[in-house]
């Protein structure tokens, strides 16, 4: 139904059945800050994972620092190593940025959408 109807999703979601149209989820999703001389940059790392025994497309990779408040403050974005994910295959990530924005106070990790594209077109 989610497929058809996907603004329905949150509707599934509240009532405690998430719903994952991708097969895929995130793993083990790690943030830290380095710094090398004098510049730091937030690292962002974890694993993809295929939900389902089955090939699974894999979208670009949406970061979002956001601040104390939950506000996205900075948005980039990134290329998965590959673009399918085999059957019980694992893919591992990670992002850099450089020089984040000094109230960055977490980053959130997901999938790409056609609403992010034409978000970014206006």
């Amino acid at each position: 139904m989610v497929r058809y109807l996907p603004q329905t999703a949150s509707l599934f979601a509240a009532i405690g059945l998430p719903v994952n149209l991708r097969n895929l989820k995130f793993e083990n999703v790690r943030i830290s800050k380095e710094t090398a001389d004098g510049i730091t940059a937030l690292v962002v790392e974890g694993t993809i994972v295929g939900t389902t025994g089955k090939a699974a497309e894999v979208p670009r990779l949406r970061f979002a620092a956001r601040n104390a408040a939950g506000q996205e403050i900075y948005i980039w974005t990134a290329l998965p190593a590959r673009s399918v994910l085999g059957p019980d295959e694992t893919l591992p990530f990670n992002s850099r940025l450089v020089t984040p924005p000094a109230d960055a106070a977490d980053v959130m990790v997901r999938f790409f959408t056609a609403q992010d594209a034409a978000e970014g077109a206006k």
